[in-house]
């Protein structure tokens, strides 16, 4: 599973809202996948890139590390 799967899985859960410009609603993909570029996504401690597959165990899993949402 890649990141942006493993946040899309999350989304599909949580359903993370948008708040864009004038947009608002559910996030779509493309913002889930600029927010893993942004590095809003830390997974033990590291900024995972959007391809990156996670075959590793998740011992944290953050969310917008400057206003943090710790999942796990």
């Amino acid at each position: 599973m890649t990141a942006f799967e493993f946040l899309k899985s999350l989304h599909s859960v949580c359903h993370f809202q948008s708040r864009e410009g004038a947009k608002v609603g559910p996030a779509g993909n493309n913002e889930l996948k600029r927010w893993i570029k942004n590095k809003a996504l830390i997974i033990n401690g590291k900024a995972v890139e959007v391809h990156e597959e996670l075959d590793f165990h998740m011992n944290s899993v953050v969310l917008f590390p400057n206003n943090p949402i710790t999942l796990l």
